[in-house]
């Protein structure tokens, strides 16, 4: 029976790719980490001799004068080569000819996407599920955002709640270089089931549910990848610092010092200052009278200014206890026009998708769910099953 059924999904889904990475580089290679000071007549100096290196050294400024030598670079000692690790996936390999010369190559390796899924079980939060199962913080970040507004998860979340994943990962050369884009996701909580398809429409793109309805709102719900609310919205709260009651307009959530604080929405820098009782802080404009604030800083990304341009999910800042604040925390604010909403309560809008072709999503959705019914085959597996 169960073959039957293996063989009706993998008729919609394709076929399962089983295979082993195998690691490059020769055995015998010799790894050396790039030091200040190091120069290319040092580094090839048992392979050449100092007239060939200096012929090496022109060519190399000749044909690649953008590949230059820097500290921490890696490099890769054989027999009858050396290479210059620019990059995961390029290289500068310098090789002793047949006929004893020296041959000089800018080499570019393809980078290869498999489509994988992934399952896991929660049985303290989404974070420690996902690195359980061999993934990373990264990983449980990006479903997160994704899911941001369905499930609220630093109070849904029991024991025994899953999610299955399929996502594409790069690699190069057989090792791992990074996470692609999730391309399907489902997860089980006990308050119900949630689904999300990426899918493009016309220009725009985005994640939908089974139904067609877009996941992503204009907002953020919570401007940083986790923290725990200490103090919430309200008109008259006793400050712990000047034991006075006063409003406070904001969401206060504690995270670690340097947790990186995102932009909640697109908007333009409007002030990047420091104040005596906000710390250092942020305020973005937004559209539609719509103003962020992020308070008590410990410091911002120096890439932006006053008037520059932010886009959502940009970092903008680094979680502190600057100004007037007991402990480690970001202060999350938000304005429109002139009165002070609560973030808790805030329910952003979903952008409008004019160019949605129902039918090629029900073949998405179609697609993607008989991949993830793969993990009912492979319960027991904790790694990833790879896709088509």
């Amino acid at each position: 029976m169960w073959r039957k059924n293996l063989n009706r999904i993998l008729n919609g889904a394709s076929a399962i790719v089983i295979f082993i990475l195998l690691l490059t580089g020769s055995a015998d290679a010799e790894r050396y980490v790039v030091q200040k000071g190091d120069t290319l007549s040092y580094l090839l100096q048992d392979y050449f001799t100092f007239s060939e290196v200096n012929r090496i050294a022109q060519e190399r400024k000749t044909k690649h004068p953008s590949e230059g030598l820097k500290a921490g670079m890696l490099a890769e000692k054989g027999s009858d080569s050396f290479a210059l690790l620019l990059s995961p996936d390029k290289e500068v390999k310098i090789s002793r000819t047949p006929l004893g010369g020296a041959d000089v190559a800018l080499i570019t390796y393809p980078t290869d996407t498999l489509t994988t899924l992934i399952q896991g079980e929660i049985t303290s939060n989404l974070f420690n599920a996902v690195i359980k199962v061999g993934e990373s913080a990264e990983l449980a970040q990006s479903l997160a955002q994704i899911f941001e507004w369905e499930i609220d998860f630093l109070k849904d979340l029991r024991r025994g709640d899953s999610f299955k994943i399929v996502v594409e990962k790069r690699f190069v050369r057989g090792k791992f270089l990074g996470y692609g884009r999730i391309l399907a996701a489902e997860f089980d909580v006990h308050k119900g089931r949630h689904y999300a398809f990426w899918y493009k429409a016309g220009s725009k793109y985005g994640y939908f549910n089974e139904s067609g309805n877009p996941l992503e709102r204009g907002f953020l719900r919570v401007p940083l990848p986790y923290g725990k609310i200490t103090s919430r919205f309200t008109d008259s709260r006793l400050h712990p610092i000047t034991q006075k009651y006063q409003p406070h307009y904001g969401v206060d959530y504690a995270a670690p010092i340097g947790t990186p604080v995102m932009a909640a929405a697109s908007g333009a820098v409007v002030k990047k200052s420091f104040t005596e009782r906000n710390g250092y802080y942020i305020e973005l404009r937004h559209s539609n009278g719509y103003h962020t604030f992020y308070l008590h800083l410990n410091g911002f990304n120096n890439s932006i200014k006053e008037g520059s341009y932010v886009k959502q999910g940009q970092v903008v800042g680094y979680v502190g206890k600057t100004g007037m604040a007991t402990g480690a925390h970001l202060d999350y604010r938000i304005r429109y026009k002139d009165k002070w909403l609560n973030p808790l309560n805030f329910i952003a809008e979903s952008p409008v998708f004019e160019q949605f072709d129902k039918k090629e999503f029900a073949l998405t959705v179609d697609r993607y769910s008989k991949m993830m019914n793969l993990a009912a085959l492979f319960a027991l597996n904790t790694r990833p099953t790879i896709l088509p």
